[in-house]
């Protein structure tokens, strides 16, 4: 009986290595960063930011907030910067409160950005976060 109890453990404990043996770091893990970015795009405009991963893993970036025009899409975008703004490498041009940007990422800078679409009407201001490893 003992025999068939340790062998069970055994078992279990050997599935547990294998199941976390297989995972990346995914961006909700609790040694995830969230970075949340606020800023302003103005008609025509974009605006970016910088962070700096340290590790290599899963990237999530969310739009949270527009205001005041709540219901137009932006571009939305998540790239690597340069002289001249963010290139991006991936990115929704028909972004709304709520959507997502995600990919796996190794260390170094990237940026995000949020740029007006051909939607914005004077200035819109925003919120997004970025959950990397």
């Amino acid at each position: 009986m003992r025999y068939r109890f340790a062998s069970g453990l055994l078992a279990v404990a050997l599935a547990a290595v294998v199941v976390l043996a297989g995972c990346s770091n995914p961006a909700g893990a609790s040694s995830a960063t969230t970075d949340t970015f606020n800023g302003t795009v103005t008609s025509t405009g974009f605006d970016s930011h910088s962070f700096t991963v340290n590790n290599a893993g899963d990237v999530v970036a969310t739009l949270t907030a527009l205001s005041p025009q709540t219901t137009i899409t932006v571009g939305f975008g998540l790239g690597q910067p340069t002289s001249t703004g963010c290139s991006l490498y991936s990115y929704s041009e028909s972004a709304r409160i709520g959507t997502v940007l995600s990919g796996t990422i190794g260390a170094g800078t990237y940026c995000v950005t949020v740029y007006d679409v051909g939607n914005v009407q004077g200035s819109d201001t925003y919120t997004l976060t970025v959950m990397h490893p």
